[in-house]
């Protein structure tokens, strides 16, 4: 086929997907239609490999790639036989958990031109700024922060994380054609991760510019940035400041009064070094804690056994009931469910795609090369931080970002590496 045909195929899916994955659970708020459980994760997988059959580029990963998945493939198996987990709960926690490798294999190889992923990118700008529009000019018009009204998403820090790759999109837009617009697309949706107050999605805000500031700009340029910078965060503050200290002082007053332990977050943390400890070396198992397999077709008796199950709404009934707290962040159930060595093993699979444009991002010449590589190690950062303190990470709309987007990036990356033989020794 030829760059038309492909040019429209994939580009369509791909942001069919995206509408699909972010719009569903405003679909479903709102009465329109109900989607059973794993609905996305399907469509998902459904476009990536419906794309790979039809656009396929074979290619050999690293070897230390293939090592990894084949070591992680045999230590799941194992892991299941000193598990608690029954055969459903273990399946779906490989699924939901290990999907984002499947899909960014899929992506990686699958033959796309860069033009089409500069179209995606740019489709999903609008696609965000679309999303967020509403939202950001209401709060900027009745000077109140965004903490309990995002419109299309089900939660604020879906909001925040989506504002985040909003802004890595735009400045790898600018990286690659040089315009300022995007420019100042990505301030616009800084400044609604900015009046949100979520603490996490800021932080990461910053990394992302602070990355930018420090690989891609000149200094006349890093002036201007620091100029417009200022000007954004003192309307900001004089906007939403009361905002921000009752968060701080609302954040600092719910630690004091529960403790460490009874902190949800802190709990979840403390209890899946413990069952890692206690487990060793395979840790509890897939869909045993604090996951959504977890919760699925039963509910983990490891929750009890560890005393989560009593912290924050961590409950039966409110895991049943749809408003859980143990999705509340992700990290805990990938140390309590994998252990230390699958940790590990898990944690490279997560970062690999970042080792080479790490080592491009600096020397190569070509704008394409450079922005795409901002892009990938932005992206998996950006979500593996705010998997500390948010369930991003798992959640299907994100996978199709940090995994599949990244992946279709990858494929350009790799080829301009070693044109003949994609990302082998």
């Amino acid at each position: 086929m030829g760059l038309s045909s492909k040019f429209s195929f994939i580009a369509v899916t791909f942001i069919l997907a995206a509408i699909v994955a972010f719009l569903s659970d405003w679909v479903q708020k709102i009465g329109l239609l109900t989607f059973p459980s794993g609905f996305r994760n399907l469509i998902i997988l459904f476009i990536f490999l419906l794309n790979w059959i039809f656009f396929n580029r074979k290619m050999t990963f690293k070897i230390g790639y293939k090592f990894c998945v084949i070591s992680i493939s045999v230590f799941l198996v194992i892991a299941f036989f000193f598990s608690p987990a029954t055969l459903l709960n273990y399946t779906l926690g490989i699924i939901f958990t290990f999907l984002f490798v499947v899909i960014f294999i899929l992506g990686a190889t699958t033959k796309t031109y860069p033009n089409e992923i500069i179209t995606i990118f740019n489709w999903l700008v609008i696609f965000f700024l679309f999303l967020s529009v509403i939202p950001v000019l209401g709060g900027l018009l009745s000077g109140l922060s965004l903490r309990f009204e995002t419109v299309f998403f089900r939660e604020l820090g879906a909001f925040g994380s989506a504002m985040n790759i909003g802004t890595i999109l735009c400045i790898s837009l600018f990286i690659i054609t040089s315009k300022k617009k995007y420019l100042y697309l990505a301030v616009f949706f800084s400044f609604g991760i900015l009046i949100t107050i979520l603490k996490k999605s800021i932080v990461s805000n910053i990394i992302v510019w602070l990355a930018f500031f420090i690989f891609n700009l000149n200094s006349k340029a890093r002036i201007k940035l620091i100029f417009y910078s200022s000007i954004v965060i003192a309307i900001v503050y004089f906007t939403f400041g009361k905002d921000f200290s009752e968060n701080f002082i609302e954040s600092s007053a719910y630690l004091q009064d529960t403790g460490v332990q009874e902190h949800v977050r802190i709990g979840m943390y403390i209890a899946s070094f413990k069952i890692a400890t206690d487990f060793f070396p395979f840790g509890s198992g897939m869909g045993t804690f604090g996951s959504l397999a977890s919760i699925t077709a039963g509910y983990s008796n490891i929750h009890f056994i560890y005393g989560v199950a009593n912290i924050g709404y961590n409950s039966p009934e409110d895991a049943a009931s749809g408003m859980t707290t143990i999705l509340d962040t992700y990290w805990p159930h990938i140390l309590g469910e994998l252990g230390f060595i699958g940790t590990l093993l898990f944690l490279y699979l997560w970062f690999f795609p970042v080792r080479l444009p790490l080592k491009l991002i600096r020397v190569a010449k070509d704008p394409v090369t450079k922005g795409l590589s901002f892009y990938i190690i932005m992206t998996i950062i950006t979500v593996f931080w705010e998997g500390f303190s948010l369930y991003t990470p798992e959640i299907p709309s994100f996978i199709l970002l940090h995994a599949g987007l990244t992946g279709l990036c990858y494929f350009h990356i790799a080829r301009i590496q070693n044109p003949i033989n994609l990302v082998s020794n």
